[in-house]
């Protein structure tokens, strides 16, 4: 949208006038929490099993009682009240009890030791649907990244270069480290560090080269910012007599007419724009972020959007976010236990794909797809390809609840990780909803049934192990007592079938049950 703000968003810098064109729930954050107030949360697997199972025994415990009652009162000729004391007994013997204790406590020691390793459980059921997850759907930035954004190549025409081959008593070089420093509103104060990683790994870049150049500093004075938004993909900054300008090279090698060549300005050609896309690419596919740079000669005040054309080309800055070194085993390990692992993402798609196939989330015959394409899917279209999409890339909030719908209609247990506002209507969608502890908003901490004290995706892979074995211990736990019980049960079924004495009195009964049915089981 343009020539909008958002209601909740945060001005951080600028001036304007605005018209109010929609309030309440018509605003875009109402629309968000419309959606979350629309996301239901879903029964876990346990909680269905448990149901089922407990509606089938109580129906299966009312007729053996009933008959046992029958039989002794009918053909045992036992008088009523001795009949129903021993059909009653039977069938609170034949109710595990201690079931929901087990559960419960099963379920809270284990969410005892996730806490140990980075997961924090605000819900104890949300323990065994861990066990049960089948999809992991997992944001790029910080979760399956370090989101520390670090400089890779710098390229000016036809000339890739190392960082370590910088020098800032090179023209071109200096123009570059000088557009860096200036399209910049990052802050590095001592250990403090405020800002975007990418822009904060820009200002490294610029200190490395010219912290024994005084001057440098000097020159580099802001006068003016024209702010970087979305739709232009650019920002630019006055500085003395020039305008330096920051953005996606895309974007900036069509506002540009010449290039930077050894300190001469060229007029830029096809063979030119070729070469700059052709490193473009290259980056993009092994998972770089790519920033192109541009200047001209200016003599304004206050720069504007008109500024930004006839710029003369610098160069490309690639940066990576490198995988967190435990991602790719993780990741194997949800492949070994038949969980699918799913990147979402905001990234260009060439980028996500590249980090992805690194992991190895992305195989050969996947598919990845952005946003825009999966608005064109018919519901039937995403169902088939579904199974074979492992990346989604520039997805918006409800692209996310579309995804984990979509898995949920085909009967998986779907975990979603999220940190913002906008992540929140998916995480509650979601079986589990994995909100990021350190970068998450309140909002999506809120939403979400689990919290990564460390936003690592590893830490999800540990958490489901857990899960699996709450769900093996408390299936232990329901197959002990069932036995246990059933016993009992066919032992008085079987003595009153034939007309036998009973075996067991009221009382036997009720104290065996609560013997076996507690500390034992646990």
């Amino acid at each position: 949208q343009k020539n909008m703000v958002f209601s909740s968003s945060l001005v951080t810098n600028g001036t304007g006038r605005y018209i109010v064109t929609h309030i309440g729930m018509q605003t875009e954050i109402g629309k968000i929490a419309s959606m979350l107030n629309n996301a239901k949360e879903r029964k876990t697997p346990l909680q269905k099993s448990l149901d089922d199972f407990s509606g089938k025994l109580s129906i299966g415990i009312f007729f053996i009682s009933l008959i046992v009652l029958c039989l002794n009162l009918f053909l045992a000729k036992q008088s009523l009240i001795d009949s129903l004391m021993i059909a009653v007994a039977l069938a609170v013997a034949a109710i595990p009890e201690a079931l929901s204790s087990i559960v419960t406590i099963v379920l809270s020691m284990s969410t005892q030791k996730m806490v140990k390793e980075n997961a924090i459980i605000k819900n104890l059921n949300s323990v065994e649907s861990l066990g049960c997850v089948s999809v992991i759907c997992s944001d790029k930035t910080g979760t399956l990244t370090q989101n520390k954004m670090t400089p890779q190549t710098i390229y000016f025409y036809n000339h890739l270069m190392k960082i370590s081959e910088l020098d800032n008593r090179h023209h071109d070089h200096s123009v570059l480290l000088k557009s860096c420093l200036l399209c910049n509103n990052a802050v590095i104060n001592g250990e403090q560090r405020i800002g975007d990683p990418t822009e904060l790994a820009l200002i490294d870049l610029v200190h490395e080269y010219t912290k024994n150049d005084i001057e440098f500093k000097h020159t580099a004075v802001r006068t003016s910012e024209l702010p970087f938004d979305s739709d232009r993909k650019l920002m630019s900054i006055s500085s003395l007599n020039h305008i330096y300008t920051k953005g996606a090279p895309d974007v900036i090698i069509k506002r540009c007419s010449t290039i930077l060549i050894n300190g001469i300005k060229e007029p830029i050609t096809k063979r030119h724009l070729d070469a700059i896309e052709k490193e473009n690419q290259r980056c993009a596919n092994n998972g770089l972020r790519v920033l192109g740079f541009a200047y001209k000669d200016y003599r304004g005040n206050q720069v504007t959007l008109e500024d930004e054309h006839d710029l003369t080309f610098i160069g490309l800055v690639s940066l990576m976010d490198p995988p967190r070194i435990e991602s790719q085993d993780a990741v194997a390990k949800c492949k070994i236990a038949g969980i699918k692992p799913i990147m979402i993402t905001g990234d260009h798609v060439v980028t996500a794909r590249a980090i992805a196939t690194q992991i190895g989330i992305y195989e050969d015959g996947d598919l990845s797809i952005e946003g825009y394409e999966l608005d064109k899917m018919s519901e039937e279209e995403l169902d088939e390809k579904l199974p074979h999409i492992s990346v989604y890339a520039r997805v918006a909030p409800e692209h996310k609840i579309r995804i984990v719908k979509a898995w949920q209609k085909r009967g998986d247990i779907v975990a979603m990780t999220g940190d913002g506002v906008n992540d929140a209507p998916a995480l509650k969608q979601s079986d589990i909803g994995v909100a990021m502890g350190i970068t998450g908003t309140e909002v999506s901490k809120d939403a979400a049934s689990m919290i990564l004290t460390d936003d690592n995706f590893s830490t999800i892979v540990k958490a489901v192990i857990t899960g699996r074995n709450v769900y093996r211990n408390i299936k232990n736990s329901i197959n002990y007592l069932l036995s246990g019980n059933f016993a009992g049960i066919l032992c008085v079924f079987i003595a009153s079938l034939l007309l036998l004495p009973t075996p067991f009195f009221p009382v036997h009964l009720l104290f065996m049950n609560l013997i076996t049915d507690s500390l034992p089981a646990i």
